[in-house]
């Protein structure tokens, strides 16, 4: 086993716990608008940024594989980096999905009541992910991902800003889909292939 893959043991833990939370709570969310309790209130906004998240953490081992050519030895310095944006991934998923779904009738209000603290942390996830660019490559790097995927990083950084203070749900659900569909182009178009 090389130093990359000893690294990336406890990262792919913590991302697996965050895509099984995820994929607990739309079991859930299925439960629960199948019949089973309360009958639940969906909500757009909660929906496409629970998608965002899921999606996030799949590209985020994608991404990371780039580390691999890059770094010839590992210091406990980044590996710390590395697990504190894993368990930010995974507080975003924890602050989407409740742990108990009892007294949550709404979605909507669910996703209201927590957007504080989901926004905090796409403000956190973003500077995080600005830094791990920059770690695999500099400024150079940066500029190689491209205009897309910076405009993206601004735009989302200022969007989260906004979407604290906001309670207009056609704001969260705008930005909602406008950044799942906006992380799938960026997906698909700058990392279709894992490279080094």
């Amino acid at each position: 086993m090389d130093q990359f893959e000893y690294v990336m043991v406890l990262v792919s833990i913590i991302i697996g716990l965050g895509i099984a939370h995820i994929l607990l709570g739309v079991g859930g969310i299925i439960d629960r608008i199948s019949g089973r309790g309360e009958r639940l209130e969906l909500s757009i906004a909660h929906a496409f940024w629970l998608g965002f998240c899921f999606m996030w953490m799949v590209m985020f081992w994608w991404w990371e594989y780039r580390f691999s050519s890059r770094v010839s030895e590992w210091t406990m310095g980044l590996y710390l980096f590395l697990v504190v944006y894993a368990v930010i991934l995974f507080l975003m998923a924890v602050v989407l999905v409740p742990r108990s779904w009892d007294g949550v009738t709404s979605l909507r209000n669910y996703f209201l009541r927590q957007r504080a603290w989901f926004y905090g942390l796409i403000i956190l996830m973003t500077v995080v992910d600005q830094i791990d660019s920059y770690l695999k490559g500099g400024v150079e790097y940066i500029l190689e991902i491209g205009a897309l995927n910076i405009a993206f990083s601004i735009s989302i950084f200022l969007s989260a800003f906004v979407g604290i203070k906001s309670e207009n749900v056609r704001f969260h659900n705008f930005v909602s889909v406008l950044f799942f569909s906006w992380q799938l182009l960026i997906g698909l178009q700058l990392y279709d292939m894992l490279a080094i």
